[in-house]
């Protein structure tokens, strides 16, 4: 038997409703993006284990090349190598290797060879690691990164870079035009132990199936307390 009548309040209805539109609505905006992300995941898988292509592809949406396997031949400039400070795979403090690499159609990009600890970031130390005759590179081409508010300014008169600036990496060695994305190499079994490749990383997030389950809780979580609020115990 029930003891309460539930009759709507004006001020808390009026409260609650657009609340609730907007819970409602934020929970539908992460839905739209976790469909989003889980096909941008199967494209980015679907081009990184894809078989390489053999050229530098001409797109300026640079978001549709993002993981492309690719594979070009050419040489490497090792007087214009670039180091990029960066932690290894056992946490190790080191750095990338950013190298500009001219392939046979005389097109430059700039190759992330790959990371070595900070004890040989000099070349001299790893000669072992120069590649002075024509070379084949397969990886996969990234985006440039940005700089984080928080992060050090580079220092190209010392070759210590703390992120990617491709057009500033270009400007200090005078490069003229290079492509626009990077080419992180993919792992040789051919290569020396360093530099150490295959620096992409899939580990993607994708929390929007978290946060949709959240707005839709608070959702149902307003509606009772609005309920109880607006319960009344019935007249004897």
């Amino acid at each position: 038997m029930s003891f309460y009548n539930f009759k709507p309040q004006l001020w808390p209805t009026i409260m609650t409703i657009p609340i609730l539109i907007l819970l409602l609505y934020l929970g539908n905006w992460q839905v739209e993006r976790l469909e989003w992300k889980l096909g941008l995941i199967k494209q980015i898988e679907t081009r990184a284990f894809m078989d390489p292509i053999r050229i530098l592809p001409e797109k300026s949406n640079l978001d549709d090349l993002e993981y492309l396997s690719v594979q070009i031949t050419g040489r490497f400039n090792n007087k214009q190598e670039m180091t990029l400070y960066s932690v290894g795979p056992n946490g190790e403090a080191g750095y990338d290797l950013y190298t500009p690499f001219t392939n046979n159609d005389g097109k430059i990009i700039i190759v992330n060879r790959g990371w070595v600890p900070e004890r040989i970031k000099d070349q001299v130390s790893r000669l072992e690691t120069i590649k002075n005759v024509e070379h084949t590179v397969t990886g996969l081409l990234r985006k440039p990164s940005i700089k984080l508010w928080y992060g050090p300014e580079n220092e190209p008169q010392n070759n210590n870079w703390f992120y990617g600036d491709l057009d500033g990496m270009a400007r200090t060695y005078s490069l003229g035009t290079v492509y626009p994305m990077y080419l992180y190499a993919a792992v040789d079994d051919h290569d020396p132990v360093f530099p150490v490749a295959g620096r992409t990383e899939f580990n993607i997030v994708n929390n929007h199936l978290d946060y949709a389950l959240t707005w839709y809780g608070l959702a149902i979580v307003l509606l009772v307390i609005y309920v109880i609020f607006c319960r009344q115990p019935k007249k004897s």
